[in-house]
Formats: C-alpha cells, sequence, structure tokens
C-alpha cells in the first residue's frame, strides 16, 4: 500500500469514527454514559485517540518501507509491497497496518512463507508513540515541556487546537511525533547493520530547520532566551492567515529566533554526535547511527536536548564495552531510540530535575551558568576520548 493510500484509510478512518460517535451518542442517564463517566473517559476523546493510534499504525507501516529499502537503494514507491520470496504483489487488504499480519496470521497468502513479526512491531510502536505524546503531551496542555505554562485543555485537547486556536498543541504532537518516527527509523537501520541513508537525514535536518524558521514556539527552550519583541520575527516577513476565535489572529513569519535555534541545534548535534560516534569508532554504521540520532535531535527539539542525550549514551557505550560488536550494535540503537523518548515524554520533570539540565545550565552546581555548561561540555568530552581510547586499544589488541 502506498503512502497516499494509507493516508486515505487515515481519512476512511477518521470519517467513520466521526459517523460511529454521532451514531452513539451516549444520552443522559443511559448505561453508555455511566460507563464511560465511571472510566473517565470522553466518547471524543477515545475516537481522537483511535484515529492518532491508527494514523501512527499507517506511517508504521511506510516506516517498515524505508527501513527495508532506503539502505538498499530502492525506490520507495515502486514496485509495491510484494512477498520477498514468491513476489507476488500484495493487494490493499493484506497491507492493512497490523490487521494485515494478523489476518494472514503471520505467513503470505500465496506462499505461506512466514512474515516477520517485526512488519506488525513497527506498526504498533509508531501507533503507540503518536498515541502517548497525544496522552503525555496533547492531552495535558504540554506539562510535559519545559519552560511552558501548561494549556488547560478541559479533558479536550482537540477541540481547543481548534475552536479556541491552540495550534501549537497540534504543532508539538507532529514535531515529537515526527521526530521519534525519524529517529526510529535511524535506529532500526543501524540495528540491522546498514548505514542510514543520507537522503533520509537530509530530509529530516530540512523539515526541521524549516519548521523552527516559521514556527520558533515548537522547540521550547531557546538558544537565544532574552532576545527582544522586535527582533523575534522580521516585519517584512509576517503573514496574517487567518482570524481564529476570540479575536486571535494566526501569524506566519521568518523568525530570527528559529534561525539561531535551527543553527545552535545543527551544531551542538553535531559535536555531540561526533564525540559519541568517537566511543564506537570501529563499528562504522554504529557510529554514524550515533551522530545522526544527535544531528536529528539538535535541529528538530533543540540543541539542549542534545547533552543529557549524550552523557546517558556515553554511560551506555562504557557499560557496552563487556559485550560482543553485534551486541553492541543492537542494544545501542535501541537505547537511543528510548532516550529520545524519554527525554522528550519527561522533559519538564528532568528539567527540574536536581541533575540534569536546566534553562541555563546543569543544575548540580552553585556556579554561574557558563560554568556549569563549560565544566559539563569538558566532563563529557573527556568522556567520550577515553572511551574512543580503550575502542582503539581494544582493536589494537585484537
Amino acid at each position: 500500500m502506498s503512502f497516499p493510500l494509507r493516508m486515505a484509510f487515515c481519512g476512511c478512518a477518521w470519517i467513520l469514527l466521526a459517523a460511529v460517535t454521532e451514531a452513539a451518542e451516549i444520552h443522559e442517564h443511559s448505561l453508555g454514559e455511566e460507563i464511560f463517566h465511571l472510566l473517565g473517559l470522553h466518547l471524543y476523546a477515545v475516537m481522537m485517540a483511535v484515529w492518532v493510534f491508527i494514523l501512527g499504525a499507517c506511517i508504521g507501516s511506510f516506516l517498515n518501507v524505508v527501513i527495508f529499502r532506503m539502505p538498499a537503494g530502492m525506490a520507495l514507491s515502486h514496485p509495491g509491497s510484494h512477498c520477498p520470496v514468491c513476489e507476488t504483489e500484495l493487494t490493499a487488504r493484506d497491507n492493512i497496518p497490523v490487521l494485515g499480519w494478523m489476518i494472514l496470521r503471520g505467513r503470505c497468502r500465496y506462499c505461506q512463507h512466514p512474515i516477520s513479526l517485526r512488519y506488525p512491531l513497527i506498526e504498533v510502536t509508531v501507533g503507540l508513540l503518536f498515541l502517548i505524546v497525544l496522552l503525555v503531551e496533547t492531552r495535558t496542555g504540554a506539562a510535559n515541556l519545559p519552560l511552558v505554562e501548561p494549556i488547560n485543555v478541559y479533558g479536550a485537547a482537540f477541540s481547543i487546537i481548534f475552536q479556541d486556536g491552540r495550534w501549537e498543541l497540534l504543532g508539538w504532537l507532529a514535531v515529537h511525533g515526527l521526530h521519534l518516527t525519524l529517529v526510529l527509523a535511524v535506529c532500526m537501520i543501524g540495528f540491522d547493520g546498514h548505514v542510514p541513508p543520507p537522503r533520509l537525514i537530509r530530509i529530516g535536518v530540512i523539515i526541521g530547520l524549516i519548521i523552527g524558521v516559521f514556527w520558533p514556539e515548537l522547540r521550547p527552550i531557546h538558544a537565544l532566551h532574552s532576545v527582544s519583541e522586535s527582533m523575534v520575527r522580521f516585519p517584512n516577513f509576517e503573514w496574517t492567515l487567518l482570524q481564529l476565535p476570540g479575536g486571535r489572529i494566526l501569524t506566519m513569519g521568518i523568525s530570527i529566533m528559529g534561525i539561531t535555534d535551527g543553527l545552535a541545534g545543527m551544531a551542538s548535534g553535531l559535536l555531540t554526535g561526533w564525540l559519541a560516534g568517537q566511543a564506537v569508532s570501529q563499528i562504522s554504521s554504529l557510529a554514524i547511527t550515533v551522530r545522526n540520532v544527535f544531528l536529528l535531535s539538535g535541529v528538530i527539539v533543540g540543541w539542549q536536548m542534545t547533552w543529557p542525550m549524550l552523557a546517558v549514551v556515553l554511560i551506555c557505550i562504557g557499560l557496552l564495552k563487556l559485550f560482543k560488536a553485534e551486541t553492541q550494535r543492537k542494544l545501542l540503537s535501541l537505547i537511543l531510540f528510548g532516550t529520545c523518548c524519554v527525554l522528550i515524554l519527561a522533559w519538564s520533570w528532568l528539567l527540574n530535575g536536581s541533575v540534569l539540565i536546566g534553562y541555563n545550565g546543569w543544575q548540580w552546581t552553585t556556579a554561574a551558568a557558563w560554568v556549569d555548561w563549560i565544566i559539563t561540555i569538558g566532563v563529557l568530552t573527556l568522556l567520550a576520548i577515553t572511551l574512543s581510547r580503550l575502542q582503539s586499544h581494544q582493536h589494537a589488541a585484537s
């Protein structure tokens, strides 16, 4: 099933769910009302959760194609999805995310060759990613993000988005879902021992830079946090898009803050990725995977996300030295993905922690912020170089 067909499937799912919701309107004092009240659920919220999961699963289905075909240099659009053994092209019903695999009972309809469980697992994983971001971030009014005043959504996040024009909630859901999906693709390609295709990384970097330029608020921590209001956007490059309920106006413009955030994120991602890559230098595909994950994280999410990620990854690299190279590659790929997920979903709580990153520095000394940062960068750089030297000595000894 091509990507447009997957999106069309999501559209049909949305229409179907909307129709079911309208038809199943829960009347006062009905049994349905009592059940939903007991569970603390709203029918509209359940519908949105189901649809977001379906959307994520469809993206995960396309991600399976990206993970398999891009490293092999194959086109994503043709030929269509087919069995790798009998090469029979699969029908649309066989390609329904998750359900297609379950209906076929994990075997090709034509030659009965087993279909890897990994395909539905990727689809479920991406579906759950979008659903978890919806529940942890969108449904809480971005309570998980640092330096953001949580938006009171009154239990209906999407109503707030469309009725009150709080588009930043939808923006964070899309951007963080995109970031984690790209990181999953890169990590799974690295998991398989392949080098992540530069084209995939370029797409992620370009999207991250463009979104940041026009919508700088999507990065909650800015590189320049004391910029005056007149410097936030170029006055001659700002456009009014539409009038929102309550008199609010939706505008778009080229942002100086977004440009500086993007450049700072790229520089930080390249530096931290290089340091982490040095620690696994003998495993080239893994080193490139690590560098790309840091670059994507810095550009899309922001420069300050990369440094706590570097601390976690370097510690894990040190511990994984006890394992064989293949095991290191697979475990570290999964750790990279898991670290990105945790840092985004628990960002606000980690920000307020006693040992993790703060707005201006690491909150573990009483010194000025710039002193904390110099010490932190120096310690992590020294740790990366030490791990790199150990790696070189082990490689020479073998």
